[in-house]
Formats: C-alpha cells, structure tokens, sequence
C-alpha cells in the first residue's frame, strides 16, 4: 500500500486511532480535527496500517457515496485494517450480501427486511418490551435495564426474524465468542480467529435445525429460496454469523448505550411522556446523538479519489466517523446536546449511499418500542442510579457498550 504519511504532515507521527473513548463523550480530538482545514487525517490502526480519517459530516457523507471508494475491496484479506484480525472465518469472504446479490436472493433479504415486513413485528416487539417493563416495574427499584431491555429483546428480535430459535444458553456461548472477536486490545489474533470459526461452526452445525424450525426468519426463508443449490452451507453459516453480529450485537450495544441517553436525560422523557407524537423525532435523535462505534466504516480506494484538494491513491484506506460527522456542529447546531424534537438534517446513524444499512428499519422498531414503552403513562420516572461519570463502559471494544444501566425511579 501506499504510505499516505509521505504526502502530509512530514515528520509527525500519526494519531493512534481508535482514540481511546469507549463511553458517550466524544474525544476532544474529533472536534479538533473537524476544525483543521484538511479533509482527511492520517492515523495509525492497532494493526499498525496507516489509513486516512474522515471526521467532518460534509466530507464523510460525501465519500460514503463516493463510487471510487470500495466496502468489498476494504474486506479483501491483503487489505488494511483496523480490526486486530479479518472479520471472517477461514475460507470466508466476510461480505455475506455481495453473496446474496452473486447468487440472485438480495432482494428477499430487502424485502425481509422492508418497511412493510418489519410492521408486521411491530406489536409483537412493544409487546415484549411492555411485558419485561413490567416485570422490572414488579421487582421495584433499582434496576439494570442492560439485560432486561438492551439484551433480552435484540436477541428475541433476531431469533424471530433473522437466525430462528436460539437457547439461552446458545447466546451466552456466542456473545462469548463475540466479545472476544470485537476487542481492539487484549486477546491474541489466535483467540479471535479461533473464536470467528467458533461462531461460523455453531451456525454450520444449527442449519439444519434453523432451517426447520417453525417461523419464517431469514436463514429459513433463504435456504428454502435457494432451490437450485447457489449458497453453499458455508454461505448460509456466514450469512448466520453476520446476522448474529450486525443484527443482535449490533442493535443490544447501540440500545444499551441509548438506554444511558434517555436515562440521564429524564426530562427528554417526560417531555416525550406528555406529547407521544415526539417519540419518531426523539427515535432519529437518539441514533444521531448516541455513538455507536469507537472505529470507522471502512472504505479502500479502487481508484484515486480526490476530495477537496487531497487525493486518496488507489489501495489506500479511508476510516469514515459516522459518530464524529453526527456532532459535526457545521451540519447539527448545538450538536452535543440531546434534543428529542431536533428537525435538523439527516443524520449518518445508519451511514448513507449505496451501503446504508439494510437493517435500519428493524433497529428503528425496536428502539422506538423501547423508547414508547420508558415514556408510556404507565412507566415510574427512570432515571440513572448513579452519576453519569460513574457508568462504567467497556474498553478496548468496537462497539460502546456499557457493562450496566442502573437505573431507579
């Protein structure tokens, strides 16, 4: 790969990147570097590939959708990275849905995963997130709503829409898998890859019982599709796999992390309590303000791209911030402040172009049942149990998640 680190800046050393803040605050260096004049800004991943890092919303909007800049070339095994090891099993490819569209089913993915399909389980979620409410409401104050509400419903989400019935059990061993797989620091490349085939052959060895199984979640739907053969075991195991990842994980991180906004913020939920009409706003609030990532979505350069006077050398590596980008005070006045009736510009919560995130109606749904039911007539005032500074957060990982949610009402 080209160094970009010949072209700028001589003679200083790039930033370390991910920058260290695993809570709700931001480190101050996105700020600083949204305020430089460059567009991009060389860093250094834990792998110890220089890459370039977009921070502005202007500019990180704009190279989403920027043709010259790949998501599958960024997933090639030679490719740089950010994370310690390829996320893919061995033989893999790491892109389940250019699988989908090789092999002709990326439209039943679409439509599974459409405005429409999703209403269907729209009751059924707030169902869900009424009933653990209520059993919370029973046992009385204090309470974690980390795994009442931020575990419990992903995960019945998924099983009932993407993977199938899945044990209890059966999740505990795959988050296992997963928190070893989506730290930054600390476990060997060895353990993580042990652990991404250790999830690939969970799902391998369950197709046939997912497939099976009563309901009509994706991986059934997909196999039963695939009449002539195209997807392999193997594919439908990775398909599985990144379901369990982008679909459970994913969604519990974000809705934890959410759960800390709406509850150090009680008078965003008594607002919205006393005008449920807000709760859509207060949704697409929550995904702007809340950050998700402690990375970047990452793009390779097929060609050379030029962006405000830099250019981006075929094979060079662009980390986007979609989190830096949502508190760019250039796009969202007051950015770092939590107002549930902001009508302000789209956000980039679920990233923009071609690679927006097909499952954003399903984590929409499920945080806005969550959000109607903490804000419903019906539920105590919550608010955190302890000082916001004293939330602790896990370290070192891809995606902020607290390690509790104590509230009390």
């Amino acid at each position: 790969m080209t160094e970009p680190f010949d072209r700028t800046r001589p003679g200083r050393p790039p930033l370390a990147f991910p920058f260290g803040d695993w809570g709700q605050e931001l480190s101050p260096r996105y700020a600083h570097l949204r305020a430089a004049r460059a567009p991009l800004h060389p860093v250094v991943t834990v792998t110890g590939d220089r890459v370039w890092l977009a921070t502005r919303y202007d500019v990180v909007r704009r190279l989403l959708a920027e043709p010259g800049l790949s998501m599958a070339a960024a997933l090639e095994p030679d490719a740089p990275r950010q994370e310690p090891v390829p996320l893919r099993a061995e033989g893999g490819s790491g892109d389940s849905v250019t699988r989908l569209r090789e092999v002709g089913l990326h439209k039943l993915m679409a439509d599974a995963l459409g405005l429409r399909a999703v209403r269907r389980h729209e009751e059924w979620t707030r169902g869900q997130a009424e009933d653990t409410m209520a059993e919370l409401i029973a046992h009385g104050p204090p309470a974690d709503l980390y795994p009442a509400l931020a575990v419990r419903l992903p995960f019945a989400v998924a099983c009932r829409v993407l993977l199938g019935p899945l044990e209890v059990d059966a999740r505990e061993r795959l988050d296992a898998w997963c928190d070893t797989i989506l730290t930054w620091r600390g476990p060997t490349r060895q353990e993580q890859t042990a652990a991404i085939n250790a999830v690939h052959r969970f799902f391998l060895d369950r197709l046939p019982h997912l497939c099976d199984a009563p309901g009509e979640h994706l991986v059934k739907r997909l196999a039963q599709a695939d009449g002539e053969g195209r997807l392999r075991p193997d594919d439908l195991a990775e398909l599985a796999t990144s379901f369990f990842i982008a679909g459970y994980r994913t969604s519990s991180s974000f809705l934890a992390n959410a759960l800390v906004t709406l509850a150090r913020h009680p008078e965003a939920l008594a607002a919205l309590r006393a005008d449920p009409a807000l709760v859509p706003a207060a949704v697409e609030e929550l995904l702007r303000h809340t950050p998700m990532a402690t990375g970047g979505a990452k793009r390779v350069a097929t060609r050379d791209v030029e962006i405000d006077g830099m250019t981006v050398r075929a094979g060079e590596c662009v980390l986007l911030s979609l989190e830096s980008a949502n508190h760019d005070p250039a796009a969202f006045p007051d950015p770092d402040s939590f107002v549930p009736s902001r009508a302000d510009g789209p956000h980039l919560g679920f990233s923009h172009g071609k690679h927006h995130c097909p499952g954003n109606r399903l984590a929409r749904m499920q945080l806005g049942a969550v959000v109607g039911v903490l804000a419903g007539r019906a539920a105590p005032e919550v608010r955190l149990a302890v000082p916001a500074d004293r939330v602790r957060w896990r370290r070192d990982v891809a995606f902020r998640v607290p390690e509790g949610v104590p509230v009390t009402w």
